[in-house]
Order: structure tokens, then C-alpha cells, then sequence
């Protein structure tokens, strides 16, 4: 499988830039890549063009990729996070794209997986949400969770809110707890989301049963 993983959370000059979440992310990105002994699958690492030191991620099969146009945020930023980030997913050709940091491309056709750390508890919570952390935008929020094949959320208790206030699909609401960074089973929480890639990458694009709820 072709893997992207998004990893531009790990620049510190990021915006958005959470200690908390660029950890996450770097050690998921470290554990998953030293899980695959036997190079079966091609990781795709995309950082922030900011990003000049990325020496360990390198490996033979990963592939180190920086997201262009960073000097049109401030200007597009609805455009960049959709057209020209879509965009640019799509050419990479990967099976499965996963954001650590719950961002979610509205405009990317291929197949998203996503980690939440937080889930809105209500409409106007919801709303603001999306506009400061995802599409620069007044969307609604259970709309963007659709694109998704595949939500991750730390707390069970965080799958019911989703499930539940949102109307995400139950069944494709993976929880694995986090809660302190230094005491996460790495090992069984990457092979966990290997059988999750799998899935994902296998199924078809338009699930009946899905479409029904």
C-alpha cells in the first residue's frame, strides 16, 4: 500500500502547532515506520515546505513530500486547504491518507482516515470547529466527518459524541486511548492501524449499508 501520512502538525512555526499533537504524531510516524521490517508498504510523509529537517523520517521506502503554495495561506485559505492540498494528494497516488491531526481535505476524492482529539459538543461549538481548525469555513461539521472513511478518537466516550450529536456511522468509529504519550502500547496501537489502512484501502468507494444512516 501506498500510506500518506500528514505531518506538517510537527513544524513548531505551524499556526496551528500543538506540542501535545506534533508528539503524537511524530511517534505515531516513527513506530509505524519501524513496525514494517519488511518494507510493505511505501509511506508517504507530507510536512510543511518550512519543514528542511526531516533526516529521521528518511528510509528507503518512504517518500518525503512538502506541501507547496505555503506562501498563499494567509491570502486563500479556504483555496489552499482544498483545492491546492487536494490537489496534491490526488498526485501523489496514494491507497490511503491518514491526518493525525483530524484535518480533513473536503475536496480530496481518495480515502481519508482521521485522528480527533476533540469532538464538538454542539452546533455553534461545532461550527467554530471547523472554521478555525479545518475548512476556514462556516460547514457543517457532520458533513466534513462523511468525507472520512474512518474516524480515530482517544475515549469511548468521544465515540458516542460522534456517533450520537453528529450521526457519524458507529461502525467506522476506531478508539484507541491516549492518554499518557509515555505509557501508549506503540506496538499493538500500529498494528491495529495497519488492519485499519487494509480495510479501508479494500473497500469500494460507495458502501450501501453506509448510505442508508
Amino acid at each position: 500500500m501506498r500510506i500518506g501520512i500528514d505531518a506538517h502538525i510537527v513544524l513548531p512555526k505551524h499556526k496551528r502547532y500543538d506540542p501535545k499533537i506534533a508528539r503524537y504524531t511524530e511517534q505515531l510516524i516513527k513506530n509505524l515506520l519501524e513496525a514494517d521490517k519488511k518494507k510493505e508498504h511505501t509511506w508517504v510523509l507530507f510536512f510543511d515546505s518550512r519543514m528542511t529537517d526531516t533526516k529521521k523520517f528518511e528510509g528507503k521506502n518512504v517518500e518525503i513530500k512538502h506541501f507547496p503554495f505555503v506562501q498563499y495561506r494567509q491570502y486563500l485559505p479556504v483555496l489552499y486547504s482544498h483545492m491546492l492540498i487536494s490537489s496534491f494528494l490526488t498526485a501523489a497516488r496514494l491507497d490511503v491518507f491518514h491526518s493525525p491531526e483530524g484535518l480533513i481535505p473536503f475536496m480530496y476524492p481518495g480515502k481519508i482516515v482521521t485522528t480527533f482529539h476533540y469532538i464538538p459538543r454542539g452546533e455553534t461549538e461545532s461550527n467554530m470547529f471547523v472554521r478555525t481548525f479545518m475548512l476556514g469555513a462556516r460547514t457543517a461539521f457532520a458533513q466534513l466527518c462523511k468525507r472520512a472513511r474512518r474516524i480515530i478518537v482517544n475515549k469511548p466516550q468521544d465515540k458516542k459524541l460522534l456517533a450520537e450529536r453528529h450521526g457519524y456511522p458507529e461502525n467506522r468509529i476506531v478508539v484507541m486511548e491516549v492518554g499518557d504519550m509515555e505509557r501508549v502500547d506503540w506496538p499493538k496501537r500500529v498494528q491495529e492501524l495497519i488492519h485499519v489502512y487494509e480495510d479501508v484501502a479494500k473497500r469500494k468507494p460507495t458502501q450501501k449499508k453506509e448510505a442508508k444512516k
